[in-house]
């Protein structure tokens, strides 16, 4: 039985850029479903203006929010927290430093959790350690619930139920671009922290992959092909280079669980970000290459960390964050090109006889990645939880979005939300 003494739902690190961003999103879904929720962080005061500068955005009186005053470097504090939520919206990165203690309160507390981590090494550590308390506990915990994951995850998941037959294949090329001049950096420093560790310790994952995944899935046919090359494709403009981001590792994680829970033979995927042209591509190829050589050394990651602004040409600033103006200027596009079957074998394990005989292209499209759709993802990834936890798997565990929600109305809340997802085309191959 639930306690109605809890928030339905509360965002920790509110006074951050994202958890600040998240406010007028949870505002918006506590009215339209009479939601309780409240705010967490370190300094009541800061808090308290949060509230009043997200009051006058929304134009609403939100001086009677509970506030909840926590640290993450106390135990009982992030404790006491999370025994007043029922979904807690975790806002504070880096996730490699600040997450493990909150997800470790929400086990404890049998709180639900959702954050907007694209960090591999700690979605995966939280998979290892926590998935079967949490499933003894009855909740869900489900990490990369903003930019990253949910367009590409959730997306692939929304399109393979849309797809008349049986996906073997599919293929995201993401696209992001400014409308209009812009000045400052475009995304904040707490994403580049994290991409800065992530390449440093980028060498650790196959050591924790082969303790969570010992079995292999099957190799199904045909095989997808992949090009780690820059390239051009008649699929999309521009040239297009691998994206180095967490998507390929949690939609894979989405579709091991659809084949060993729902029968589903896996879609193999691949992951691509496209450019406008090979000056660009020269640019970004000698960044990540600087990139990867100074991490390996302590100076050269404190170089990455205080100067991010000389080595990311200003896209980054340590002591800036992006004004309003330059992320409502942002937009991005994915494109999902899919190869199948329009015939159903009786089994997941079986093999098709004949080549893919059909394929999809589709688009999902949305503004301001960072602070628009992240927040839209994971504030539509708690209410979810908080409202249709008769869609979710079964038992409670650590979760991709794709396999959390593919059977919840997430889809139609992120259309609410200026996402739109389009089928472009199907046709015979």
């Amino acid at each position: 039985m639930a306690d109605p003494t809890r928030l339905d739902l509360v965002i920790l690190g509110a006074t951050g850029f994202t958890g600040l961003h998240c406010v007028p999103y949870v505002f918006k879904v506590s009215k339209e479903k009479n939601l309780t929720w409240g705010v967490a962080g370190r300094s009541e005061d800061k808090l308290k203006d949060v509230l009043e500068k997200m009051g006058k955005k929304v134009e609403a009186d939100l001086s009677g929010i509970p506030i909840i005053i926590t640290d993450i470097k106390d135990d009982d504090s992030l404790l006491k927290m999370a025994q007043r939520a029922k979904v807690v919206i975790n806002c504070c990165g880096p996730y490699r430093f600040l997450g493990m203690p909150v997800v470790k309160a929400c086990v404890t507390a049998g709180t639900n959790y959702v954050d907007v981590t694209g960090e591999p090494q700690f979605m995966e550590t939280v998979l290892l350690e926590y998935d079967e308390l949490a499933r003894e506990k009855g909740i869900y915990i489900v990490n990369a619930c903003g930019f990253d994951c949910i367009p590409s995850d959730y997306g692939l998941v929304y399109l393979q139920d849309k797809f008349d037959g049986v996906l073997n294949s599919a293929v995201t090329y993401l696209k992001v671009w400014v409308d209009g001049k812009v000045s400052g950096p475009n995304i904040n420093y707490g994403t580049w922290h994290s991409l800065v560790y992530g390449l440093k310790h980028a060498t650790e994952l196959s050591e924790l992959r082969k303790k969570l995944f010992s079995k292999r899935l099957p190799s199904f046919k045909p095989k997808l092909k992949s090009n780690t090359l820059p390239h051009r494709s008649d699929k999309v403009k521009g040239w297009i280079l691998p994206f180095p981001g967490a998507d390929r590792s949690v939609m894979k994680r989405t579709q091991r669980y659809l084949y060993e829970n729902e029968s589903k033979r896996p879609i193999q995927v691949d992951t691509f970000f496209t450019v406008r042209n090979f000056i660009e591509v020269i640019g970004i190829v000698l960044c990540f290459l600087l990139w990867s050589f100074l991490v390996k050394f302590e100076f050269g990651k404190r170089w990455l960390l205080n100067y991010p602004n000389i080595f990311t040409l200003g896209f980054f600033s340590k002591d800036e964050t992006p004004s309003e103006e330059t992320i409502e200027k942002q937009f991005f596009q994915i494109t999902f090109y899919g190869e199948g079957w329009k015939e159903k074998l009786a089994d997941k394990d079986d093999e098709y006889s004949t080549p893919p005989n059909k394929q999809v292209i589709a688009q999902l499209k949305g503004k301001n990645p960072g602070y628009g759709t992240t927040c839209a993802g994971v504030v539509g990834a708690a209410l979810m939880i908080a409202t249709e936890k008769d869609k979710l798997p079964q038992k409670g565990g650590v979760y991709t979005p794709g396999a959390a929600f593919k059977n919840t109305t997430l889809m139609k809340y992120l259309m609410d939300n200026e996402i739109t997802f389009e089928i472009i085309s199907e046709k015979d191959l």
